[in-house]
């Protein structure tokens, strides 16, 4: 059981993470909606043209379609994140939305999300807890002087823990100092990044 003052401290420094993530997604956001806006008006334009065959629309509304995919993965993970996490919380549901906000506006590289999916993967850590745990490494590796990074996780489960591993081709992942004895108060473990070539593994309890 984390204390009060761990608790209040994880949720202080997940507000200053809500904001880096919202920063970071802005960007997308708005390059979907516009790409959105641009194809859906080429579709209208040319399909108001007399005899215009479907084959001169279709890769427009085609683009628009997946621009509107991306914007919708954008918005549903920024939303879930502004509200507060309901207890207990789905780990392997708080990695993938963490995922997809620290992939954006990320230049050739990103998240990527492995292991079993659909299972339990509940923790009793609080769900501030959790989301900080997952996207403050994520978040520093994606941030780095390294342009196209792309962070590979993989969740795990065991009968009484839940395991997600980060690493990165060539680099590490590693969990800031800034964090580390928050985290560590309310719960949450790791290896060093020293001890397993860069390739950060936290364990969370399960409920």
């Amino acid at each position: 059981m984390e204390s009060m003052s761990a608790a209040g401290d994880a949720r202080v420094l997940w507000l200053a993470m809500v904001q880096r993530l919202m920063s970071r997604a802005s960007h997308d956001v708005k390059d979907a909606l516009n790409g959105v806006a641009v194809n859906l008006e080429v579709v209208r334009s040319r399909a108001e043209r007399e005899g215009t065959p479907a084959s001169a629309v279709a890769p427009f509304a085609g683009a628009a379609g997946q621009q509107l995919e991306r914007l919708t993965s954008l918005l549903e993970a920024l939303l879930a994140v502004a509200r507060p996490e309901r207890d207990p919380v789905d780990v392997g549901v708080a990695l993938r939305r963490m995922a997809t906000l620290c992939s954006a506006s990320a230049a050739g590289g990103g998240v990527a999300v492995e292991g079993e999916s659909g299972e339990d993967a509940v923790t009793g850590v609080a769900g501030e807890v959790v989301r900080l745990a997952l996207a403050a490494p994520m978040l520093e590796a994606v941030s780095g002087d390294e342009k196209s990074v792309t962070v590979r996780c993989v969740l795990r489960l065991a009968p009484t823990e839940i395991h997600v591993r980060m690493g990165t081709e060539g680099g590490r992942v590693g969990m800031p100092a800034a964090v580390a004895s928050v985290l560590r108060d309310a719960g949450v473990r790791w290896t060093d990044e020293e001890q397993d070539e860069g390739v950060l593994s936290l364990v969370f309890p399960r409920a």
